[in-house]
């Protein structure tokens, strides 16, 4: 289900996690695996600040976090809240740890083939924490299917700037397709959640909605966690268990509405259960 039992704070809240975005390197074209110079980088607009923008809105998007872009912002203090039951200031950062062009041949042609990967990682400002389990990377590739990745004929140039500028932009794409990628992790980790507030028959209200991240016709598994006491004296989630999953149809600001579509044998949602983004 993915249940994550470390952000309860946030659905305490009813709120969005809140981010800073932070592209860190997107690659050096002087790579003597990439095909274009740094002129067409710069043309094409391959800048950190530039790739960081488009990152930032792949991640506005979704419609699941609150995004701030820190080239905007004179004092980077939106992204502070209560995370994991201390104080956090969150930013999420990428960087191209590979990139590669290489040519292939179709013959009676030639075909240039991109690789982009982009490691991801969400950091406490405040502590240095990471708060995923280690780093996300995710690969992003251009010219592996038809119709894709710069075509060369048997007397192409590779020094020539229409070709150079072709294969940035096919840099560009593949790069593109990472971020996306990186999206869609980062969202798979830190899904919405709410909590059940009340059941009756197959109708299932939660508090959580378009504030926290939910939108209409999204699916949610119902989870129950199960805690105990540590030695430390804090309560801590040591097990959860799916109940059942519901479609949200009625979503509103802070609340849901939610149908049961099945269940767990022998389970039933009740309220105190909480809900996750499927």
């Amino acid at each position: 289900s993915g249940f994550n039992p470390d952000i309860l704070e946030l659905v305490e809240d009813g709120r969005l996690i809140r981010i800073y975005t932070q592209m860190d390197h997107i690659g050096d074209p002087s790579n003597t695996q990439l095909l274009f110079p740094t002129k067409v980088a710069q043309q094409l607009g391959l800048t950190n600040a530039q790739i960081n923008r488009r990152f930032g809105d792949a991640l506005r998007a979704t419609r699941r976090f609150t995004i701030f872009d820190a080239e905007y912002t004179v004092v980077q203090n939106q992204s502070q809240q209560r995370y994991r039951k201390e104080d956090a200031d969150i930013v999420v950062s990428g960087q191209v740890v590979e990139a590669r062009q290489h040519v292939v041949d179709i013959s009676p042609y030639r075909k240039v083939v991109t690789h982009v990967k982009l490691s991801v990682r969400m950091i406490n400002r405040l502590t240095g924490e990471s708060l995923f389990d280690g780093a996300v990377a995710v690969d992003g590739s251009w010219g592996n299917s038809t119709g894709e990745g710069t075509m060369l004929s048997p007397s192409s140039n590779l020094q020539n700037p229409d070709f150079q500028s072709q294969v940035g932009a096919d840099y560009e794409k593949a790069l593109s397709r990472a971020l996306d990628a990186a999206v869609e992790r980062i969202v798979e980790v830190a899904r919405p959640m709410a909590r059940v507030t009340h059941v009756e028959g197959d109708n299932i209200s939660i508090f959580g909605g378009s504030r926290s991240g939910f939108m209409a016709d999204d699916e949610i598994v119902v989870v129950r966690p199960f805690s105990r006491r540590m030695p430390d004296g804090k309560e801590k989630v040591y097990r959860t268990q799916a109940v059942a999953a519901a479609r949200c149809e009625g979503v509103g600001t802070d609340v849901s509405e939610c149908q049961l579509i099945r269940q767990a044998p022998g389970l039933t949602p009740k309220d105190g259960d909480f809900a996750v983004l499927s």
